[in-house]
């Protein structure tokens, strides 16, 4: 059978996993039948970054750590993600960085120490299909000085 065809749904189809038969006859009568599965995947979830809770050093939750190296917790990160990667900002200067796949989860901690300062961290991810989704930035500051502005004896 020589030739080609083509087919296009009156609809989008939904995301999910699909079956096509085709199913084709010649002049002699001879009918020959394919099948082929395929997957639609236009979307992905939306990840989030959050400081460990281990490295929030501050009051738990206002995104303020003594550590050098803080790790990152990335949740809601598809199973079919091929790239996931951290943009950080400090100082106008922004570094992307792979993000590592354990068997907690996806995380990000730095390989180098951090100064103190405010850091501005990002997630983006690619999943099979193309498909990209980036998180909202999160700042986090590293304190690791505490800071003594006036030093007074008293004299009862």
């Amino acid at each position: 059978m020589a030739g080609s065809w083509e087919y296009i749904w009156p609809t989008d189809l939904a995301d999910g996993q699909y079956t096509l038969t085709v199913e084709a006859t010649d002049k002699a009568g001879n009918t020959v039948t394919k099948t082929i599965d395929f997957a639609v995947d236009t979307t992905l979830s939306v990840p989030v970054i959050v400081l460990n809770s281990a490295d929030d050093t501050g009051v738990q939750g206002d995104n303020m750590t003594n550590s050098t190296q803080p790790t990152f917790a990335l949740q809601h990160i598809d199973d079919d993600a091929v790239r996931v990667t951290v943009s950080v900002e400090h100082g106008g200067v922004t570094t992307t960085f792979d993000a590592t796949k354990g068997v907690g989860g996806w995380s990000f901690t730095p390989t180098g120490a951090w100064a103190d300062g405010d850091y501005t961290l990002s997630v983006s991810v690619e999943d099979k299909a193309g498909n990209t989704s980036h998180s909202a930035s999160l700042t986090v500051t590293v304190d690791t000085q505490i800071a003594i502005n006036n030093i007074e004896l008293v004299n009862d």
